[in-house]
């Protein structure tokens, strides 16, 4: 009897030390594979925008912040930055065209999404004649002008400001919803700035602002916006490949007569969520529009300073209740 407990013991600790080994084995190889995949998971997840070239995620970063902006003259264009292991991203309010208000914009930065609310009352604005009061914002690059007058850490294949004559293809990827309760969206773009001198400190003109509107409910009516043409690209929208055209518009100067050229790509349908465009051509190709005001500028003369992604608002009989959510921001190649 004793020595049938005696083996019964044996075959339980022999099963027990099989189990750790196969644990130990099976701890080892997941411990392997997962030290081969990106930090980011974001990152992974969409590692591939462009026929499987590289990307990155330029807000792949596990701070955590919440910026506030309002009225006053240090509320309307408070500025952090967002560094990630390879670039970083300024970010602002960019309350611009508020003269007074009450309330707040919340801009909350959390493990690599951006959360904007714009809860605003009694607004007042600098410019009644204009539909917008700001442009809560991320910027990349370098301004060296109003608010930012700073320029952010870039990533290598990317560095700006850099001349148009060499700068790379790439793609910009965003990740974005907007809501509005009381106001309007009047457009969630990205914002670009090109110079003939990147060490520029005011914006005149020939400078030069592109601005891609993705999502709007604003729609361009101003005599001063001359409308050039359309653009069709090849996007990628929430996974699937379409085709995506833009009605062109001019504005020969902005606010004055010696006021910067701004070039407004608008989209004829509302895009939203996961968006790929193909930047670089699109900033190139501005000169196919530029070219029918201005025939003497070339790209050859400009830099690529700077790059800014955000939504542009506007209250409605002063109140503004609105704000967008941003998931991530890719730049591939």
């Amino acid at each position: 009897m004793k020595k049938v407990k005696t083996m019964k013991g044996r075959v339980i600790l022999t099963l027990v030390l099989v189990t750790l080994v196969l644990l130990t084995i099976l701890f080892l190889l997941l411990n392997q594979r997962i030290s081969s995949i990106p930090e980011n998971k974001d990152k992974m997840t969409n590692y591939s925008h462009n026929n499987g070239d590289s990307a990155f995620q330029l807000m792949a970063s596990n701070t955590a912040f919440s910026l506030l902006g309002g009225w006053g003259p240090s509320l309307s264009y408070p500025i952090a930055e967002i560094y990630t292991p390879y670039n970083s991203i300024l970010v602002s309010t960019f309350l611009w065209n508020i003269q007074s208000a009450k309330g707040f914009v919340n801009m909350t930065f959390s493990h690599g999404h951006l959360n904007v609310s714009i809860r605003l009352s009694h607004v007042v604005k600098i410019q009644k004649g204009l539909s917008v009061d700001g442009y809560p914002t991320l910027m990349y690059g370098k301004e060296s002008w109003f608010p930012f007058y700073a320029s952010t850490i870039d990533i290598p294949r990317l560095e700006l400001p850099q001349k148009l004559t060499t700068l790379p293809k790439f793609s910009s990827t965003v990740d974005f919803s907007v809501y509005d309760f009381n106001g309007t969206v009047d457009d969630f773009s990205y914002d670009i700035w090109l110079s003939q001198n990147p060490n520029v400190t005011y914006l005149q003109y020939p400078c030069i602002e592109i601005m891609i509107w993705m999502y709007h409910e604003e729609n361009i009516s101003s005599q001063y916006f001359v409308e050039e043409g359309a653009l069709t690209v090849q996007a990628i929208v929430n996974g699937s490949k379409e085709n995506v055209t833009f009605t062109v518009y001019v504005l020969p100067h902005t606010g004055s007569s010696n006021g910067w050229i701004g070039v407004y790509y608008v989209s004829n349908e509302d895009l939203e969520g996961n968006v790929t465009l193909p930047l670089s051509y699109l900033i190139i190709h501005s000169f196919y529009f530029i070219d029918k005001v201005f025939p003497s500028l070339s790209a050859s003369e400009y830099y690529l300073d700077a790059i800014q992604v955000g939504m542009e608002f506007n209250d409605e009989n002063g109140y503004a209740d609105l704000g967008y959510s941003l998931y991530g921001w890719w730049i591939s190649f």
